[in-house]
């Protein structure tokens, strides 16, 4: 635009000047030759003048293109212009400035990514809505859930034990969260200022593992030695037992009260030394052999070992699993884990009427859980959250062990799990590979 201007400019002078001394050209030459000198010094002048003005409007331009492309790699180019040449110098220098900021910010974006990543802790985060917009792997994995299936959502709206907990924490509140299955959380609520709203953000620490290491630590040591104790003295008394055997009296009325005494002392003592037995157990689960086994097999394998003792009993099994479900495990601890379970569910079962005696077995394809649910009495919210502590059962004759065996054997498979009564009538034990 500014050049067909400039055209129009110069074409206007030499055009008024021409018509104004063309007509007197011959009666006065020499004033004709003045004007066409002054036109042509005009032309050369105003197209100087359009140079030394369009250049700096071209690198304005190309500024405004600059800042409304968001392109902080490019810069302005110097001009013969002082005044706008100064103006290049600022705005190259504020580019600079702007590039640096935004590196930065896309470094410390990368960084605060990788780090929500890899912390240990639950995180996320809630836009000025309440509605989650991230989160890191380790909430989802504690959740349970796909990070779809929290994204844009309300938190307050999502249904799940931890989430309605977290629910009722003040702002900048720390609290311990006690579940099912003995899952202690350390849960956080605070907040933060962005693009001038007030967000929140909530950090879940998962106590559990380090709750089981204090207690195996508190634990194995004592039991170790009360075992060693235990079946040192047992041996002992046992020998001497023996012994006292070749010295029963004559009477031979005498000798059978005698010699079933001492053998009901010796029955005692080996009663207490299983009993140390089972309690030594805990602290010597090894470490799983993981191969690629079939859980579908190994339970069909234990329900036909139990079949008799359910019948017997009036407990009907109801065996919804697939036909294959292949994972990576120890066969040996599965199994022990599953002989753990049954019986708990048939001493459970035994509480209720014979009419009401169901064992169900099904495993979720969607979520990949193993479910086994049975009839039992509900567990009340009270014990719910002491179960899988050590030694703890609710039974007035339970050692608190078979719990504990299950929640080590799922723990060195790394499998989530939970034992529970919901709103289903009975108590499930869900498994999440």
């Amino acid at each position: 635009m500014l050049k067909i201007e400039n055209s129009l400019l110069v074409l206007l002078i030499i055009s008024t000047l021409l018509g104004i001394t063309y007509p007197i050209r011959l009666e006065h030459p020499l004033l004709f030759i003045i004007a066409e000198v002054v036109s042509v010094i005009s032309t050369l002048w105003i197209i100087r003048l359009y140079f030394f003005v369009s250049r700096p409007l071209k690198e304005l331009g190309n500024a405004i293109n600059l800042l409304s492309n968001n392109d902080f790699q490019s810069r302005l180019l110097p001009t013969p212009h002082p005044v706008v040449n100064k103006l290049v110098v600022v705005f190259n220098k504020m580019i600079n400035q702007l590039h640096k900021e935004r590196v930065e910010q896309r470094e410390q974006s990368y960084f605060l990514e990788h780090l929500l990543k890899a912390t240990p802790h639950g995180i996320v985060v809630l836009d000025y809505d309440q509605k989650v917009i991230q989160t890191n792997p380790t909430i989802l994995h504690i959740l349970e859930l796909k990070f779809n299936a929290l994204k844009n959502k309300r938190f307050i709206d999502i249904e799940h034990p931890l989430i309605s907990e977290i629910n009722q924490l003040a702002l900048n509140q720390v609290k311990d969260i006690q579940l099912s299955g003995g899952r202690r959380y350390r849960c956080q609520k605070s907040s933060f200022i962005f693009q001038g709203f007030q967000q929140q953000f909530i950090i879940v620490q998962d106590l559990y593992l380090d709750d089981i290491k204090k207690e195996k630590q508190a634990y194995s040591k004592v039991i170790r030695m009360m075992s060693h104790e235990v079946n040192n003295s047992v041996g002992a008394m046992n020998s001497y037992l023996d012994t006292l055997k070749l010295f029963s009296p004559a009477d031979e009325e005498l000798k059978t009260d005698y010699l079933e005494a001492l053998s009901i002392v010796k029955d005692r003592n080996s009663a207490m030394a299983e009993f140390m037995k089972n309690f030594a157990s805990v602290v010597k689960i090894p470490e799983p052999n993981l191969e690629n086994v079939n859980l579908i097999k190994i339970l069909q394998d234990l329900l036909e070992i139990y079949h008799s003792d359910f019948k017997n009993n009036h407990i009907q099994v109801l065996d919804k699993f697939p036909k294959e479900l292949a994972v990576i495990a120890d066969k040996s601890l599965l199994e022990q884990l599953f002989i753990n379970i049954f019986k708990n569910a048939k001493e459970a079962l035994l509480e209720v009427d014979q009419t009401d005696r169901t064992l169900e077995i099904s495993f979720n394809e969607e979520t990949k859980k193993l479910v086994i649910w049975n009839s039992g009495p509900k567990i009340s919210k009270e014990t719910e959250e002491k179960l899988f502590t050590p030694f703890y059962s609710s039974k007035p004759t339970g050692q608190g062990i078979g719990l504990m065996i299950c929640r080590d054997i799922l723990l060195k498979h790394k499998w989530d799990f939970r034992l529970f009564s919901g709103k289903k009538e009975g108590v499930t034990f869900e498994i999440s590979f």
